[in-house]
């Protein structure tokens, strides 16, 4: 993917790539509600899809991810069906991931990677909570503050065959257990904490306050919702209470760009 935002222009990978809008794995950050100029690069079917992408959701720490849905009317008709029949195997994957997930819908953890790969704080924490079965509703309250901040993870997880939506293709919960230790060893070795509910406690994650843990939650809410500046303001007073924090840190550095 070729992406051009004002002046500035850069490339990144596709990840979950739909009919509708895509993922994106990217070295640079652009704001929810922000349109981007897209040149899709397809090589199955031998010509670049040219598109405008508004930014539904972002996620700062690294990997540092976009989440784009393609606008009406300005993307290729047909591009994705013709990709499709280049792709028989693809073609059957996609038939089998909803658009969209109902409260009530169970999730059930699906054959886990055969070597360690690129889990986000966000995916751990759903992974971590499925069992041997979780319905949406119950991620909802098992993660309660969090749960905005984990949503774009689980639909990813779902579009990768990572979570299932049958009882006939799950696997047992000890099968992720290496897998998952060592996704947090790898986050925890970067000072990335695991999203979790504001506690009721004097302390929260990694432990910061809980004034600091609800002034950060707020923070990523305001910043999922596009309103960059108030998502500043939440994550600068989060780091005058916990100053050493390194994932309040982190996501108001790579927010600079943004900040005024």
């Amino acid at each position: 993917m070729e992406i051009r935002d004002r002046f500035a222009a850069w490339k990144a990978e596709t990840e979950d790539l739909g009919p509708r809008g895509c993922q994106l794995v990217t070295p640079r950050l652009a704001a929810p509600g922000r349109e981007l100029q897209l040149q899709i690069r397809c090589d199955a079917i031998g010509r670049t899809i040219k598109a405008t992408g508004k930014v539904v959701w972002t996620r700062a720490q690294e990997p540092s991810r976009l989440g784009i849905e393609f606008q009406a009317g300005q993307v290729e008709a047909g591009w994705f069906d013709v990709l499709m029949q280049a792709d028989p195997a693809a073609a059957l994957t996609v038939r089998r991931i909803p658009e969209r997930l109902s409260r009530a819908a169970t999730l059930y953890l699906g054959d886990p990677p055969r070597y360690l790969g690129d889990f986000s704080a966000e995916e751990v924490a759903v992974l971590r909570r499925i069992g041997v079965g979780l319905t949406v509703d119950g991620l909802a309250r098992a993660l309660g503050s969090a749960f905005e901040r984990v949503r774009g993870a689980m639909f990813a997880l779902v579009s990768r065959r990572l979570l299932v939506l049958t009882p006939g293709e799950a696997v047992a919960p000890e099968r992720w257990r290496a897998v998952l230790e060592g996704a947090e060893r790898a986050l925890a070795s970067e000072g990335i904490a695991i999203p979790a509910p504001t506690p009721a406690g004097p302390t929260g994650a990694v432990g910061r306050t809980a004034a600091a843990q609800a002034l950060y939650d707020e923070g990523i809410g305001h910043l999922t919702s596009g309103r960059i500046e108030v998502a500043v303001s939440r994550l600068r007073d989060a780091r005058a209470l916990a100053p050493e924090d390194p994932l309040i840190r982190g996501a108001l550095e790579r927010l600079a760009p943004w900040a005024s």
